[in-house]
């Protein structure tokens, strides 16, 4: 599959797989008529791509969420041998700074979504 450089580009500008949004614009045809179908004032090509991609990340993160807590910390999990990774070139300071990067996060994004909104306030004053 050959990748065009606009959906190179907008799937770049997202951090999505450009090979996922280009698999989308080759299955819709025509993706500004697609797009159109859900958002009417769409007239680009361009517009289209980025409303695809933005559609596809949201998507990426109903999809994490929508597998409760398990999922949720596995995707933590996976993030933070990644991310928190490149924190620091001393091993040692990034050992400190990573062990409570996974730890953390899980509890304010999975164990919040666990809660109502309402209840958030809560833990801020923590």
């Amino acid at each position: 599959m050959k990748i065009a450089p606009d959906v190179y580009r907008v799937a770049s500008t997202f951090g999505l797989d450009a090979t996922l949004l280009q698999a989308i614009v080759d299955n819709e045809e025509d993706i500004v008529r697609a797009v159109q179908r859900a958002v009417q004032s769409v007239s680009t090509r361009s517009e289209a791509l980025q409303i695809t991609a933005r559609s596809a990340v949201h998507a990426m993160c109903d999809y994490i969420k929508s597998g409760g807590a398990e999922r949720q910390d596995d995707f933590i999990r996976f993030w933070s041998r990644r991310w928190s990774a490149f924190a620091s070139e001393d091993p040692k300071e990034a050992a400190l700074l990573n062990a409570g990067w996974k730890t953390n996060v899980d509890q304010w994004w999975v164990h919040r979504n666990d809660k109502k909104k309402d209840d958030w306030d809560d833990d801020l004053d923590d």
